[in-house]
């Protein structure tokens, strides 16, 4: 049934025809290229829902007559020419597709095989019309023939049009009509006026009456037309030999083109099929010797049920079970979850995707056996449960541990007791052997046999005693009950029956029943719960999120705010030496001017001090200050890294995970942090970088003046050009340069110094009240 949906959905008949012969595969390398072909294709149709198809054919059996130099008609003209000009357009279709190189890679390797002949293309287009017939066009020598057909019909008409009036007036004739026998126009004569009309007779009517005769004065005339029609034939045969024999030449091609049209056809049929179940790709486990099969199916739907009333089944085995059982009565879905999971299986092992969530993945099973619903023979008399038997053993010969085996009924048929210690005999042999095993049963006794039994697992389908009916839900680790007593009174057996039937069972059973009915209403319970925790934990966890949030925020403001009155302070400091610079210059010219030094003028040095004190500060500011460090945003802390606890602004190593928490070490403290209160700032530190801390060094506090008295000459260079190099990079106006009076030698070696400083504007003497000629003021140029 998926094969002939399959087959629905293909637009060409030859990928139809191969869409019903799939099978799936067990080989998990080419499974993974049939999902990936799936893939491409299903993007490919969301990035071009209208992609081009054209009208090709498969014209496999044209092109092989061809190849061996038969001549094909012309409607085998007319499939080639389309089947050419259609992959064409689908070519360059795909070829257009965005990203297609890197996208749809397989869907490319496909259009590369098929044919570019536009040559052939153009001689059928030129040669035969949509419906079939060949046209003038075809060649010159057809062109030239038809004309001379039409002359010829033309004085041939004209003749016998003149006989048939003669023949009217002298009622010779029959009807007054022309017509054709054996390609010759004749005349319907009365058979008694045979002699007023000479010529040839080509038939009779039925009743003898008329004649049908070819007038002897236009048997020439009709030779004429004949031969005419006979060189056209001719031509015409010309003209197909050639066309196929050119087809023929490129048989290859076309073979490859016809296979590409149906690989391509049936990759996009695939994915028109995962869209009307709305369907998803499954992951493939990894595969390979020693790794155990697993399936893990989220919220599968069986693709042959209404998608509208169907009631999703999650399933999962092979991780702490390889046996799965499944109980619970009539009607409530066990089967059909059987099925569900070998369809599913058998479905992605063709390449197709599934009716289920995102997140479900299966292994690729070497083979999937099943013995799924009743074969019992009248005609080689076995019974229902010799049917099952012969199933059963027939599969116990081939199935390995990389196989999926699935059984329906498990043990019925028989006497129950017999039959379920078969059952368990039979489960108990599959765990030895290791093959993934989904059965179904009613026995109390496989239930616990399931419940104690290591590698084997109890699901159940639910059923609601209250409205006496199946909820087809799939419940796993919980056996279910069969209530076929209560299913019994549903479908209308009478209360007098029941009530016997309930006193006649077994009590042990139906306090067993009453304790799996607990049990499930307790699993239920618990699953209210642990859905409502999960619940407040999320919400938790988005509290934390946004507490975390407006913590760094504040920290952003906090920080925006010191950044603002550094920058202020700046400002303020710049404005200051401005002014000092103002003041000495103006302090300069006065003096100049007058001996006497106001007194309301402060003194220059005071100045100084003042524009030093202020600098001071802003250093220290700076020194104390530590920008923020910056994160990797969006990186996954693993044990070792280096993490800053956002809380503390402390920076600490990861000692170890443990689900959404993580331990770190501060120093010699140890705790427990929420992941998302964590920022990741690198790796573990190498060896060298734990034992060294990397301090960066403040700018240092440059002095106003520098005092190079006592020193000898060639010292003087090592010590004034950093000072003059750390005052120029600090943003200082200018520096007094203390150098004494005595011989002038350092005078002109400092001098000497400045002259070449490119740092340096200009320089003089200090004034009279900073040391005269034993000092030099230095003015370097704006930063």
């Amino acid at each position: 049934m998926i094969l002939d949906r399959l087959a629905k959905a293909c637009r060409f008949s030859l990928s139809a025809t191969l869409a019903r012969q799939l099978g799936p595969s067990s080989d998990r390398e080419h499974v993974a290229y049939l999902l990936a072909v799936t893939r491409q294709a299903v993007d490919a149709l969301t990035a071009a829902p209208d992609l081009p198809w054209g009208n090709p054919r498969d014209i496999s059996a044209q092109v092989e007559r061809a190849e061996k130099g038969g001549r094909l008609g012309p409607l085998d003209l007319l499939a080639v020419g389309e089947t050419i000009s259609s992959s064409r357009q689908i070519r360059k279709a795909i070829g257009r597709l965005p990203d297609a190189a890197s996208r749809f890679g397989h869907l490319v390797d496909f259009a590369d095989g098929l044919i570019d002949a536009q040559e052939i293309e153009r001689l059928i287009t030129r040669t035969v019309n949509a419906s079939g017939e060949i046209l003038d066009s075809a060649s010159e020598d057809l062109s030239k023939i038809r004309r001379e057909i039409r002359l010829a019909q033309g004085r041939l008409t004209d003749r016998l049009n003149a006989i048939v009036a003669a023949g009217k007036s002298s009622g010779a004739l029959q009807d007054a009509i022309i017509t054709s026998r054996d390609g010759r126009f004749v005349v319907p004569v009365k058979a008694e006026a045979r002699a007023q009309v000479p010529g040839i007779v080509h038939d009779v009517s039925a009743s003898g009456q008329t004649l049908f005769v070819e007038p002897q004065v236009v048997v020439e005339l009709n030779n004429a037309v004949r031969e005419a029609r006979v060189k056209e034939s001719r031509e015409i045969d010309r003209l197909l030999d050639v066309l196929s024999a050119a087809i023929g030449d490129r048989a290859f091609e076309l073979h490859s083109t016809v296979r590409a049209l149906a690989a391509i056809d049936l990759a996009l049929a695939k994915a028109r099929l995962a869209g009307e179940m709305g369907a998803s790709e499954p992951a493939l486990e990894p595969g390979g010797p020693g790794r155990q099969t697993r399936i893990r199916f989220l919220r599968a739907r069986h693709p042959l049920l209404d998608p509208k009333s169907v009631v999703p089944v999650s399933v999962t085995a092979g991780d702490a079970f390889r046996v799965l059982v499944i109980t619970g009565p009539n009607t409530g879905g066990k089967t059909v979850a059987l099925k569900t999971v070998g369809l599913l299986c058998a479905m992605a092992q063709t390449g197709l995707f599934l009716p289920v969530d995102p997140g479900s993945t299966t292994s690729v099973f070497t083979g999937i056996f099943a013995d799924i619903g009743d074969e019992q023979s009248i005609a080689q008399n076995l019974s229902t449960f010799s049917s099952h038997m012969r199933t059963v053993i027939a599969m116990l010969d081939q199935v390995t541990s990389s196989d999926l085996v699935l059984l329906d009924e498990l043990g019925a048929g028989t006497d129950p007791q017999e039959g379920s210690a078969l059952a368990r005999a039979l489960l108990n042999e599959l765990l030895r052997g290791g093959p993934l095993t989904v059965a179904t049963t009613h026995y109390s006794e496989i239930k616990a046999f399931a419940s104690v039994t290591p590698g084997v697992e109890n699901a159940s389908v639910e059923f609601d005693l209250k409205t006496l009916g199946p909820t087809y839900r799939l419940t796993i680790g919980i056996p279910g009950q069969s209530n076929a007593i209560a299913i019994a009174r549903r479908i209308g057996m009478p209360e007098r029956i029941l009530r016997d039937a309930a006193a006649l069972v077994d009590p042990t059973s139906i306090r067993a029943d009453v304790l799996l009915q607990e049990i499930q209403e307790r699993r239920q319970e618990a699953d209210r719960l642990l859905a409502k925790a999960k619940q407040v934990d999320a919400e938790a966890k988005q509290l934390r999120r946004e507490a975390l949030k407006e913590l760094r925020n504040a920290e952003d403001e906090r920080r925006s705010a010191r950044e603002l009155a550094l920058a202020e302070a700046e400002d303020e400091l710049r404005i200051v030496r401005d002014l000092a610079r103002r003041l000495e210059r103006q302090q300069r010219t006065a003096a100049a001017l007058a001996p006497v030094r106001m007194a309301t003028a402060p003194p220059v040095p005071e100045q100084r001090r003042a524009v030093e004190t202020a600098a001071e500060t802003i250093q220290t500011f700076r020194r104390e200050y530590v920008p923020p460090r910056k994160l990797q945003e969006s990186a996954e802390i693993r044990t070792g890294d280096r993490v800053q606890i956002v809380s503390l602004d402390e920076e600490a190593e990861v000692l170890g995970l443990e689900g959404d928490y993580a331990e770190v070490s501060l120093g010699s403290l140890k705790m427990r942090m929420p992941l998302d209160g964590l920022k990741r700032l690198g790796g573990a530190k190498a060896p060298d970088e734990q034992r060294r801390r990397t301090v960066v060094a403040a700018a240092p506090v440059v002095s106003l003046e520098i005092d190079l008295r006592g020193m000898r000459a060639s010292e003087i260079a090592a010590e004034l050009e950093p000072y003059l190099e750390n005052a120029y990079r600090s943003g200082m106006p200018f520096v007094r340069i203390i150098h004494g009076k005595g011989t002038g030698a350092l005078r002109e070696v400092v001098r000497t110094m400045l002259k070449v400083h490119p740092g340096v504007e200009r320089f003089e003497l200090a004034g009279p009240g900073e040391g005269g000629d034993g000092a030099t003021v230095a003015f370097f140029r704006d930063v």
